[in-house]
């Protein structure tokens, strides 16, 4: 009895305790349930909103490998689009590029060549100034020297004009290009002109100023200096100024430079000394010139040309028909030895003259 009431328990409890575990599982079961329908519900959602985009056109199922060829292909095909872009790009910027040094490369070659055809251009156009003045200077000197040729056989005596428009072309305009020998006879043509003729307004003065404005930038001939000399020889003739002898002198002398055998200007030396002591203003001043001209006297004298002594001979026998007559006369007088000495030399010279361009015509007493 006591094992049958002991088995009664057992059974009981285990009976207990098997419906407390069911129960116990149950009611995990029922919660497991309910998170596994919270679950569904979730996924439920999102598959039906997985339908729905797919629905839509948004998705479409393809292979993975397909998949990734269309990755490659849309991955490949950005690549080359983008190549193509910067290709394009490039090409572009080098036609920019290429365009901008193919302009600066023609400009410079423009340049170049405008520089080397205005080089060339500028020395022809040099080349044929050049040999255009050098044909035309010798048109114009042959020009000037045939007019020179006119007035001398003509004896210098011409109209004050021609003098006049000889000095504008030749010496004044320099566009016209003669040669510095051409300029010189020019100068001593002009001087001649101006002494020739008595009727030339204040002809000793354009004298005087036609020898100061050249003498510095042209070496004169000597008869242009002796011009000169006689101009001023001239104006202390009628005033008295010794400014005007001392200038006469000067002349004398840069003629007597040039040449130094001058007879004309050993004859003039000597006509002025004696004018000077006849104008002397005392003893010793008349001293002082008797001895300057006894210096001339013995440089005649110490000069050994053959020609000398005719030439001054006969320009003193020339100037007798002029004021200088009465100073010839006592020259004569007075020096009578030194004038034998040389009218002697002259006579024993059997050369003629020396030819000169300077036919000089005194004013008349």
């Amino acid at each position: 009895m006591k094992i049958a009431v002991r088995y009664l328990i057992i059974v009981s409890f285990s009976i207990c305790l098997a419906t407390n575990c069911y129960s116990v599982n149950d009611t995990r079961k029922d919660d497991n349930l309910i998170v596994k329908t919270t679950e569904n519900d979730s996924l439920k959602a999102r598959i039906n909103k997985l339908e729905k985009l797919i629905e839509d056109g948004s998705y479409t199922r393809i292979p993975n490998k397909d998949f990734e060829n269309l990755i490659d292909n849309k991955i490949q095909g950005s690549i080359r689009d983008t190549i193509k872009w910067w290709i394009i790009f490039i090409g572009a910027l080098i036609t920019v590029l290429g365009f901008i040094a193919n302009k600066l490369a023609n400009t410079y070659l423009q340049n170049i060549v405008d520089g080397k055809v205005n080089q060339l251009k500028n020395e022809n156009e040099e080349r044929i100034k050049s040999i255009s003045n050098h044909y035309f200077s010798i048109v114009i000197d042959s020009l000037l020297e045939f007019k020179i040729g006119n007035i001398a056989k003509m004896d210098y005596v011409v109209e004050e004009s021609v003098v006049n428009d000889l000095e504008r072309i030749y010496l004044k305009d320099d566009s016209i290009s003669i040669t510095r020998k051409n300029k010189v006879y020019l100068i001593d043509t002009i001087m001649h002109c101006y002494y020739c003729n008595p009727n030339f307004q204040d002809r000793i003065k354009k004298m005087i100023e036609l020898i100061k404005k050249y003498e510095e930038e042209y070496t004169l001939l000597a008869s242009t200096y002796f011009n000169a000399a006689i101009a001023f020889s001239v104006m202390y003739h009628k005033y008295g100024s010794k400014d005007s002898l001392n200038a006469a002198f000067e002349n004398c002398n840069k003629s007597l430079k040039i040449l130094p055998d001058y007879g004309l200007a050993f004859a003039l030396k000597l006509e002025l000394y004696i004018m000077a002591i006849s104008k002397a203003f005392d003893l010793a001043e008349e001293t002082q010139f008797k001895n300057e001209l006894l210096k001339v006297f013995k440089d005649i004298e110490n000069n050994q040309s053959e020609i000398l002594c005719k030439e001054l001979i006969s320009r003193l026998e020339m100037d007798k028909e002029s004021y200088f007559l009465p100073y010839l006369e006592k020259l004569y007088q007075e020096y009578a030895v030194e004038m034998t000495k040389i009218i002697v030399r002259s006579s024993a010279d059997q050369q003629p003259a020396k030819q000169t361009i300077d036919p000089i015509n005194l004013e008349k007493k």
